[in-house]
Formats: structure tokens, sequence, C-alpha cells
């Protein structure tokens, strides 16, 4: 009475109450039930009963519960649980009663203790594998998402992208410049040259001639070139009037910018063949054509038709050692652009070539010529770049890196260019180009043109008008 009590040793002693533990039997060897033992109602044993079958037989029940004074509340076994044995009540049938150390049946005890149950034999382990199978679906749904979503981002223009980052890294995007295409004029036709000049743009059809009239961006007038085996091949604008050269019957066609009208056809002797080209300056008028292998010229070889056009005829029939690709008419005389890459100059005085300069590569029959702006000015697409002649003395004066541009027009202020960027500008003072428009229509174009108070560029069937002053760095 005056010590403390502790619990009894032996088989008699009983769980003390751990936090959280679970009551479990003492396990025992196995053994097997006399018959007889297993009646319904049966009452185990008490706890002065003796044991049946030895210690070693059976399993006893668990005796209550003590409470440690100043320990951990403990565990509560329910009567019929999973962990239970089929019958822990006492003598009377009830469950055991907890008491303190007074001897008195413990409230907070009832209150707190619970027992777990005992979870069932791999059930544990079902569970884990359930959680970890769920995880990994998770994470392959989780997978399938980013990569849809990072697929949808990278398929976007990369300009939008771009244009979204500088964004948010530096404010608002500066507007967009404005096109410099400021009109479009359809021809109804495919357009084979062009040329602006005595007030209006000029179109070279496929049976006619085109006149847009640049104050109203419209065309007000198509003149048929009806002839008799092909139509007009090329156009230029000169000594008093349009001149259209036609293959066949070979014949150069006057038209008056007056009144529209075909004023004259001048012959030209036999059929025009291969690259047909013309140009106009002073009272003369320039024809190249016929590149043909002769007796004369071991290569092949063209010819240049000068045409007086006060008098209606051919006045000279000069021999060309290359094939014509374009000319280009000055002052000074007819500027030939040959397929095999040279320049040469046709003196207007002796009616002879004078001149032949080295411009470069082979250039095909896509390039041109033109004159103006204090140069002679070559397209050589093969090479990517813009020769510049003096034609004082009649040297390269420059090559000017400009990719593959193939068709030239000269303005007093800008060498015009076409190439698959766009529409080039050339700045003359400094030998070097200066802004492209990149704009999807002059990108498509194949021919150039400049005067009455514009840029012009032609596709398939229309013409674009540009204004030079939106073509900027």
């Amino acid at each position: 009475m005056g010590g403390r009590r502790g619990p009894p040793g032996g088989p008699e002693r009983p769980l003390r109450g751990l936090p959280g533990g679970r009551a479990r039997p003492r396990p025992s060897p196995p053994h097997t039930t006399p018959p007889g033992d297993d009646q319904p109602g049966r009452r185990a044993p008490g706890n002065g009963d003796p044991p049946e079958g030895g210690s070693g037989g059976v399993v006893r029940p668990l005796l209550p519960l003590r409470v440690i004074p100043g320990g951990a509340p403990p565990l509560r076994v329910i009567p019929g649980g999973a962990q239970a044995p089929p019958e822990l009540a006492d003598g009377d049938g009830h469950a055991p009663e907890l008491v303190d150390g007074g001897g008195h049946a413990s409230e907070r005890a009832l209150a707190t203790t619970t027992t777990r149950p005992r979870p069932v034999p791999g059930a544990r382990r079902r569970g884990r594998a359930r959680r970890r199978w769920l995880a990994a679906v998770l994470a392959l749904v989780l997978l399938a998402g980013l990569a849809v979503t990072g697929r949808v981002i990278a398929e976007r223009p990369g300009t939008g992208t771009a244009s979204t980052a500088a964004t948010a890294a530096t404010g608002p995007v500066a507007p967009a410049r404005p096109s410099p295409v400021v009109a479009t004029i359809g021809t109804g036709g495919f357009s084979y040259d062009m040329v602006a000049g005595a007030g209006a743009l000029w179109v070279v059809g496929s049976d006619q001639v085109t006149r847009v009239d640049p104050r109203t961006d419209s065309v007000t007038a198509r003149i048929p070139v009806a002839a008799t085996g092909s139509g007009p091949a090329a156009v230029a604008v000169g000594a008093g009037a349009v001149w259209v050269p036609v293959a066949v019957p070979a014949a150069l066609w006057a038209i008056d910018p007056g009144s529209n009208k075909v004023t004259g056809r001048i012959p030209l002797g036999g059929p025009l063949r291969g690259s047909i080209s013309v140009s106009a300056a002073g009272n003369t008028v320039w024809v190249a054509c016929c590149g043909e292998t002769t007796a004369g010229f071991p290569t092949s070889s063209g010819r240049l038709l000068r045409v007086d056009p006060h008098r209606r005829r051919v006045v000279a029939d000069i021999p060309l050692p290359a094939n014509p690709a374009a000319i280009a008419a000055d002052a000074t005389g007819a500027w030939v652009a040959t397929a095999d890459g040279r320049v040469m100059l046709v003196s207007r005085k002796r009616n002879r070539v004078v001149t032949t300069i080295a411009a470069g590569g082979q250039l095909g029959f896509s390039q041109t010529i033109a004159a103006g702006a204090g140069g002679v000015w070559l397209a050589d697409p093969f090479d990517e770049q813009v020769v510049r002649i003096d034609p004082k003395t009649r040297r390269v004066m420059a090559r000017i890196p400009a990719g593959a541009v193939t068709t030239l027009a000269v303005t007093r202020d800008g060498v015009w260019g076409l190439s698959p960027m766009g529409l080039v500008r050339v700045d003359p003072a400094h030998d070097r180009v200066t802004a492209v428009a990149p704009d999807p229509d002059l990108r498509r174009a194949r021919l150039v043109a400049a005067g009455a108070g514009a840029v012009w560029t032609a596709g398939w069937s229309s013409v674009s008008r540009i204004d030079p002053d939106l073509v900027t760095p």
C-alpha cells in the first residue's frame, strides 16, 4: 500500500499503454482446439481461472490496462475490434475498466484512448502500388500536355514570338512602316516590258500596249499592235514617240503619245530572233536582236539596228561579237550588255563597237542595263552585285553588293533594282544599297521602271506604283 504498485510479472503481465501503440496478444505456438471447445457463448477464463492445456497451449486474453500515474494515456481496446480477442470482457461480460492511481475510472483515458485496426497483410503493399500507378499516369498526362503546349508555341510564327518578347522587354512596339506601294493597276494580261515617259507609263502585253495615267493611277488607253506573226516584244520612249519592235514581220512601230494611235511601221529586214530590246535617245532609236552563230563570228553573235525616226528607216546594221541581252542609249551611243558578261559601247558617230568592258561573270538573259545618274549600271545577278561603269573613262567604277538583282531603272537620285529580297535602292552618291522594300508584291515583281513622278514595278497582270520617299532604311 505504501509503495508504488507495479504490473504483475510472468504470463499475467498486461501490455503497457503506449501512445499510438496497438494492443497485441503475446504470440504462442500453433495449437489445435480440442473438440467441443468452440461452442458459442463459451466464456473465456477469468483472471483467476487456470489456463487450459498449460500456458503454452492457448493465448490468454489481455488483462485490463492500468494507467501509470504521470505516463501517457493507455490504449483503449474496443471489444469486437479488428485486433481484439473474441472475448475481452471480465467476469460480467463488460469491457474492462480503466483505473487511475486512486482506483477510480479514468474518464479522460476513456475519451482519448483508441485502438487502430491492424492492416490486413498485403493491403499496404497494394495501396502503395495503386498510388504509384496513379502517380505515373498523372505524370504521363502532364508530360503530354507540356509536349503539346511546347509544340504549339514552337509552331507559332517567329515574328509573333519575337514581337511578344520585345513588347514584354521594351514596352510597346513601334508601328510598322507603311507600304511603299501606293497603287496597283490591273493590265489584263501578261507584261513583257514597260517604260515610263511622255507623261505616262507604257506596258507591253501580248497584243497591245497599255497606257497608265500617273495622275489617276488608271488605264486610259489600250493600243492594239496587231502583227500577223507575233506581238510586241519591248517598248521605249524617246525621239518624239513610243517605239515598239515586233518580231514577225520585223518592224518598229511608232505610237503618238498625244493621240494614242499608231503613226508608222518601219521595216527592220528579216525576222527578229532571240532576245529583243529597244532604247531611244536624242534622234536615234536602237534595236538589238538576233543572237546567232555566223562565219564572221565564231561565237554567238547578234545585230544592233540603228533607226532614224525622221526618215523612218534603218540607217545602220551593226554586227555584234556576242549575244545581246539588253541595251541602254545615251548621247554617246548604245551600251549593249551581252550574255557572256561584257558591256560594249557602240558609237553613234562611227556605228561600230568602240569599247568592250569585262563586267564580270555570265549575266544570262535576265539582267538589264541602264544609263543615268552619272554612270552606266549593270545588273549581275550571278555575282549578286550591281556594276557601275564610268561613261567617260569606260571602266568599272564600283561593284556594289546588292543581291541577285535582275532589272534596273535610274532616276536622278537613285538606282532601282528588283531582286528576290524586294525592291532595292542604290545610292549613286555613295555606291551602296541604302534600302530594301520587302513587300510580297515587290518580291514577285519582274519589271521595274522609273519616271512620271514615281517608280513602277510589274507582275504578271498588274503594275504597282511606288512612292520612292517611302523606300527608306
